[in-house]
């Protein structure tokens, strides 16, 4: 390998190139990217802007092109939507690409299966961007529990409180809102939080319990003075919905821009104009109660490991949002909001509180730049174990997933096989 490691970027989209592509831009005398790939026509032309020395016959609109190329990198970022990346990671595996794969691995299972066993047959450094692993936050509320402070760890409680916006823009009109063009929600949404939670609780998961499902974004819950309206702009009860995308995308404001998934962009660099514009004729205009989701908007699950101990996990689309997780010690209690970046301990001894705060920079709590720094590290050093999310325990706390699903669907408790 070169003094620089050669990128290429697979899915030029919110995560891939403004997450991941902008630590790389960021970086030009560790990193060189040498290719992008993207079905948008404008996502490739900010790629060229943000990496001024990537050769033009090295920017595809589609992935097999770039696969039929031979080996023209050391790594790739695979970005694309889940569905692509089985065949993606099988590729570049087989031509021994080092690879960094967005969550989740893959829509199915079998997919995830067969994904770790690709890149352990190919023995290329892999890495899932669960990126909350990384952060400051969590690798402290990880070194407090290792340091024995708490005593041993009986139970979590940790959750995800999806903001009502964001719930509705890509789980009711965007993408990930029918599991039959992405998948359901726990996955696409919580895989991170299931991962979170086996990560702190330090050991493997034995059965799963969950419920929920499809509550309110249902045409039976439409209220009434919206009549048959189908869009927000067309609807006389629009400006007593709390879910109206002109309250949300105008009103409000709400910069989802170029982090959305294709075809869902909704940016402040839109004029009003625009945006009406876009809300008459796009998904992201449509009436929460008039999509065609099937994702649940709410899900419980519990989870018990090795040892005994138990975990909770709550995802809902009706909050202010933001990560919430107590970790119950039999010496004392930890308590934190990712988003405020703060830690509260209480000790049963002493019975006092103590406070910490933890600071950080860049998405999920600092844990994109640090994903980022691990995994490029790791590629220059040939050494998987520089990194914290490799095959077999992400492997397996996406079957976990995977299994929580089963059990919302048929109510058993299911027993994890690995």
């Amino acid at each position: 390998m070169s003094s620089r490691i050669k990128v290429a970027i697979i899915g030029a989209g919110g995560r891939g190139l403004n997450a991941h592509g902008r630590h790389l831009a960021d970086h030009p005398d560790e990193v060189e990217v040498v290719a992008v790939v993207d079905p948008k026509p404008d996502r490739r032309q900010l790629a060229m802007s943000m990496f001024p020395n990537l050769r033009k016959d090295r920017v595809f609109n589609d992935w097999q092109p770039f696969i039929a190329l031979g080996k023209a990198a050391d790594a790739v970022v695979i970005a694309t939507m889940e569905d692509l990346h089985e065949p993606i990671a099988l590729a570049c595996a087989k031509l021994g690409y080092h690879i960094m794969l967005e969550k989740p691995m893959a829509p199915t299972a079998q997919a995830c299966r067969n994904i770790v066993a690709a890149v352990k047959q190919a023995r290329v450094i892999f890495a899932v961007c669960h990126v909350l692993r990384y952060a400051p936050y969590f690798q402290k509320m990880k070194a407090i529990i290792e340091s024995g402070i708490l005593g041993e760890v009986m139970h979590i409680q940790h959750a995800e409180d999806v903001s009502y916006w964001h719930f509705t823009h890509s789980f009711v009109r965007g993408h990930n809102r029918n599991t039959g063009q992405s998948s359901f929600s726990l996955l696409s949404k919580s895989c991170h939080d299931v991962d979170i939670i086996r990560y702190l609780m330090g050991r493997r998961c034995l059965q799963v319990q969950s419920f929920g499902g499809l509550l309110h974004f249902r045409r039976e819950n439409k209220p009434a003075r919206a009549g048959d309206a189908l869009r927000c702009t067309d609807c006389r009860f629009e400006p007593k919905c709390p879910y109206s995308a002109v309250k949300i995308y105008i009103t409000k404001g709400v910069n989802i821009g170029a982090d959305a998934m294709p075809g869902e962009s909704i940016s402040r660099k839109l004029d009003p104009d625009e945006l009406r514009l876009a809300l008459e004729t796009g998904p992201m205009g449509r009436c929460v109660y008039e999509c065609d989701n099937d994702v649940a908007d709410h899900q419980v699950v519990n989870f018990v490991y090795e040892g005994g101990q138990t975990a909770a996990f709550t995802m809902a689309g009706f909050t202010e949002g933001g990560r919430r997780t107590s970790v119950q010690g039999t010496r004392g209690i930890l308590r934190g909001r990712l988003e405020s970046g703060s830690l509260r301990r209480y000790d049963f001894l002493s019975d006092q509180w103590h406070e910490e705060k933890i600071t950080a920079r860049g998405g999920h709590g600092g844990g994109d730049p640090e994903l980022m720094r691990q995994w490029l590290t790791a590629v220059r050093c040939a050494d998987q174990s520089k990194i914290i999310t490799g095959p077999d325990e992400t492997l397996e706390t996406h079957l976990t997933t995977f299994a929580a699903e089963e059990s919302r669907l048929d109510g058993e408790v299911k027993t994890l096989e690995y």
